[in-house]
């Protein structure tokens, strides 16, 4: 270990150990530094009496066997075989005004009952379906950064995107409210504005029905704790160094070049390399003392409404397991203010399809109420006084309550476990406006990647989910993977481990 250069990455999530492993892979040491106990970031979950909650994974793009993506997670212990896989038959039943539409995963099935339910609008539907089987042919291309990605794989991908070019084209510049003004049904427009938020473009709606529609977007068996505890452990395995309850202060640099990181109790860890897997504006302005901006992140963090980001209530009940409910589940609901939002329906989703979840005779169910980095300082001012803001919170558990008892009564007793704000997600990772993910695609603009580079500071790299939109865990796996690229490229090492291109090498 004695002469290995030492990288230093802050923040324990799954950029932070997406980074450690490959780190460790490559020659490297790596020393992961994580302000909590434990780690994950975001992707985490939590025990509310003697009940699992998972505060992340509801599908997880890159579980179908062969794919790049696939190969990546199974590289990092994420899962490690098909069958810690669960694969939903569905991404979600909508239901509105008594009508019900589901995006089955079988997508034949799927635009013939759509079409027996409206087939006054039988052309739209045919091409909503027809969109999604073309978003099936195109992959992300996750296994290298962009800028040493070969020409001739850049052609590749061209053609691949070339091919469904007017899906493409159709899907970027509107939304999936404009889509969805296009149908003539209620219930049809509900599913599309409902299935994600509807300000964010069709591509990124589409994309995500096609990635679960092919077996790509299933679920690891326990969710999202187990999974990130499971790459711990491949990285202290490797030879990783992991500090749990180190909570990084500053950037510890000399003469331009970052040198470690120094903790709040003062010790430095040093190192060679440093790469912070934290919020970006986090980094920038926290850590690094705003000395070294990027003005095309702060346009973007300075103008929440014309960049959105997710963000969230997260309300946890114990119900009986067998309520035969459709996972996840949408309906209207008689509306109520929430943080400057008024919310008119409800998102559930019944856990009985995991064991993980269960106790006895019942499990969890959970529902995320749409927020963003708009509603944050409501949340700011209310945290500020914690009576009011536990009050709130009973408040929201009981006004989900009320609405769910009364459209689906057959669900009985409904035990509260735990509410979870936006305030939550700034406490626990430091994420500015409380969100979870990236900025959300719009019709306004287009993706965007950054190199994770600072002008002015050698040897220091970002990492994490901020570095390409719309962000989300596949973002942060590759983005960690692409910080130890980067490095080895630094280093003039001409081996990375990527394992679907090495298994055509050999």
């Amino acid at each position: 270990m004695q002469n290995k250069k030492t990288i230093v990455i802050i923040g324990g999530g799954v950029a932070g150990l997406s980074a450690g492993i490959y780190a460790e892979q490559n020659g490297f040491h790596a020393v992961i530094l994580e302000k909590n106990p434990s780690v994950g970031g975001i992707c985490t979950g939590w025990f509310r009496r003697n009940f699992y909650l998972d505060g992340c994974i509801h599908w997880l793009t890159g579980t179908k066997e062969g794919t790049l993506l696939n190969e990546m997670w199974k590289n990092l212990d994420a899962f490690r075989s098909q069958e810690d896989i669960l694969l939903l038959p569905s991404w979600g039943t909508y239901e509105y005004q008594g009508q019900s539409v589901t995006m089955w995963c079988d997508l034949d099935r799927a635009e013939k009952e759509w079409i027996a339910v409206s087939p006054v609008d039988k052309k739209m539907i045919r091409k909503f379906f027809k969109m999604v089987k073309d978003f099936i042919k195109v992959e992300l291309p996750l296994d290298l950064p962009l800028s040493m990605i070969p020409l001739s794989r850049k052609l590749k991908l061209g053609l691949q995107v070339f091919s469904v070019w007017p899906s493409y084209l159709n899907t970027m510049f509107q939304t999936s409210a404009q889509f969805a003004k296009k149908f003539k049904l209620p219930v049809i427009r509900f599913a599309l504005t409902k299935a994600q938020t509807g300000y964010g473009n069709l591509f990124s709606m589409i994309y995500s029905y096609a990635t679960v529609a092919m077996g790509d977007g299933g679920v690891p068996k326990g969710g999202s704790k187990p999974m990130v505890e499971r790459m711990k452990d491949k990285f202290i395995a490797l030879g990783g160094s992991l500090r749990l309850n180190a909570n990084v202060t500053s950037i510890f640099k000399e003469h331009g070049v970052a040198k470690g990181a120094k903790l709040v109790d003062g010790t430095i860890i040093k190192g060679d390399y440093v790469i912070s897997c934290l919020d970006i504006n986090y980094t920038i302005k926290k850590l690094l003392l705003n000395q070294y901006p990027l003005p095309s992140f702060e346009k973007r963090f300075n103008n929440p409404k014309r960049h959105p980001s997710p963000s969230c209530v997260m309300v946890h009940f114990a119900i009986k397991k067998d309520n035969n409910l459709p996972t996840p589940y949408s309906f209207d609901c008689p509306p109520f203010e929430l943080g400057g939002e008024t919310i008119e329906h409800l998102t559930i989703r019944s856990y009985s399809y995991d064991e993980s979840f269960t106790r006895g005779s019942r499990t969890v169910l959970f529902i995320m109420l749409d927020q963003s980095n708009l509603n944050y300082p409501y949340w700011q001012a209310l945290s500020k006084n914690r009576s009011a803001y536990l009050a709130k919170k009973k408040e929201i558990a009981e006004q989900v309550k009320t609405r769910i008892k009364a459209h689906l009564p057959h669900v009985g007793e409904l035990e509260l476990l735990d509410v979870s704000t936006p305030h939550t997600f700034k406490r626990y990772v430091n994420s500015t406006n409380g969100v979870f993910m990236s900025y959300t695609f719009t019709n306004r603009d287009s993706m965007y990647t950054h190199n994770g580079t600072l002008k002015g500071l050698k040897n220091f790299y970002l990492s994490g989910q901020w570095l390409q939109g719309p962000g989300g865990l596949p973002i942060a796996m590759a983005q960690g993977k692409f910080a130890i690229q980067r490095i080895c490229k630094k280093e003039r090492l001409n081996y990375i481990f990527t394992p679907i291109l090495n298994k055509k090498k050999a």
